[in-house]
């Protein structure tokens, strides 16, 4: 299976959207009922989301379905486009649906998800902003759209200090564009505040809801025995990947090297805002998978030990399928 999503050919695009389409089946088949919009205080652009939808529970597999694969494709695009794994793959699109699928009770309506997507296209942004002569406003574009995925999902507010972290990693230090960015972290906020006012909006009810989210513990979730050895098999998965990637990292080219270590701080970030910020929970998965997908396909892009590698890779998918058939 690894041979044969290293290519880039039609045969990988078909097998890739069958995997989806059988992961997402049941969803399909029997539409989760959704959650009252009016109970719990989500964020302000998520709770329209979710006013938008009810009594539409396919509508909502059919919206986070399409959300889940166009975030596969961007990382697809992302790759083609930058080439830190230098191999044109599809392996990071079938990584993220596999990974995504981990958390089947999160996979409709995570309001990370939504995240994610404006998170990756920030990160391409200021990724794509090394070696350009002079200032560049690209860490204003990725603070703005990381922002503005706070307003869906709060904690992707704490990925602000990756903009911070990326223009210390890809750009000499230049405070100049540390100020655009923080002024393009701001800048969503600001305007929702006056669009919020405007329409004559509670401006303390706002600022309520959003320091729930920030901050407020949530329900604990329930670790069954099959999700915890799927996760073990997916860690088993990662930690060859993430020590090959730190032994020849040195060997990369710098940009590919300063991409993969942007990745290893959206990592750090999720876990420490996991373990803790109180509000998040394992919705954030959405977001960690993305960094996860990209160095397990970079391990597997180029690994020589082959049938190790498709061992692990098959474990996790048969777990995956266990972990369905009894949760």
């Amino acid at each position: 299976m690894i041979k044969f999503f290293r290519g880039s050919g039609i045969g990988p695009v078909l097998l890739l959207s069958l995997a989806a389409l059988a992961l997402w089946g049941q969803y399909f088949i029997s539409p989760p009922p959704l959650a009252d919009s009016s109970v719990g205080d989500p964020m302000p652009l998520w709770g329209l989301i979710m006013k938008a939808l009810e009594g539409s529970p396919l509508l909502a597999v059919i919206l986070s379905f399409v959300l889940m694969l166009t975030v596969a494709i961007v990382m697809v695009r992302f790759n083609t486009a930058i080439f830190f794994i230098p191999r044109r793959t599809y392996l990071p699109a079938l990584l993220y649906i596999l990974l995504y699928a981990l958390f089947p009770g999160e996979m409709v309506l995570n309001p990370a998800l939504p995240a994610a997507l404006l998170i990756l296209v920030g990160i391409w942004r200021m990724v794509s902003a090394y070696r350009v002569n002079g200032m560049t406003f690209n860490f204003f574009d990725a603070a703005l759209l990381i922002s503005t995925a706070g307003l869906f999902y709060a904690g992707a507010v704490w990925f602000i200090i990756l903009v911070i972290i990326g223009v210390l990693i890809l750009r000499s230090p230049d405070l100049r564009e540390i100020t655009v960015a923080l002024v393009g972290g701001m800048l969503p906020w600001i305007v929702f505040y006056a669009v919020w006012y405007v329409t004559g909006g509670n401006l303390a009810d706002l600022t309520g809801t959003i320091s729930h989210n920030l901050f407020d513990p949530i329900t604990s979730f329930n670790w069954g025995r099959t999700l915890v050895i799927l996760l073990v098999v997916t860690g088993l998965n990662m930690l060859p990947a993430l020590f090959s990637l730190v032994r020849e990292m040195p060997t990369y080219k710098i940009r590919s090297r300063k991409t993969f270590e942007l990745f290893l701080w959206m990592i750090v970030l999720s876990v420490a805002a996991y373990l803790f910020v109180p509000a998040v929970t394992v919705e954030m998965y959405a977001v960690l998978a993305i960094p996860v997908a990209f160095i397990i396909a970079g391990y597997y892009a180029f690994v020589r030990r082959l049938v190790t590698a498709e061992i692990l890779l098959w474990l996790m998918v048969i777990m995956l399928v266990v972990s369905r058939m009894w949760p």
